[in-house]
């Protein structure tokens, strides 16, 4: 058991970053949307009383080529953007979608771009209470 490694989080951190690398370059190369994208990170979900807050770092893209949308409990971020290397300009694609904890009203969300964080705002529906039926004879 000598040869065992103590890993550090910045070890680990790094690690989770190449294996990211490694699977966009795999989904690009079949024209697949990346799924773990570096140029994002993690979404933050925070619920600030009847509003849930989603916060997700896009650093410098062009909030042009984001696109937000909710679809009955699910908030779908996307974006379509250029990657320049060597000399070669190519598409690429991401998409984050989680699955939201109650229904949202949706003619209220809101999504503001500043300082390459996109913050999503979405109102939650207030909850109906059941109402019981009668039965016509």
């Amino acid at each position: 058991m000598a040869d065992l490694k103590h890993w550090s989080r910045g070890e680990i951190a790094r690690m989770r970053s190449e294996m990211d690398r490694l699977f966009d370059e795999l989904c690009s190369d079949f024209d697949l949307p990346v799924m773990f994208c570096r140029i994002a990170g993690d979404l933050d979900l925070r619920e600030e009383g009847d509003v849930l807050v989603v916060r997700l770092k896009l650093g410098n893209m062009n909030p042009d080529d984001v696109r937000v949308s909710v679809l009955e409990r699910r908030l779908i971020i996307s974006a379509e953007y250029a990657d320049k290397r060597g000399g070669v300009r190519s598409m690429r694609t991401f998409r984050k979608e989680l699955r939201l904890p109650c229904i949202i009203r949706t003619d209220e969300v809101d999504a503001a771009f500043k300082d390459g964080v996109l913050t999503v705002r979405l109102p939650k529906c207030v909850s109906q209470i059941g109402q019981r039926i009668n039965i016509i004879r």
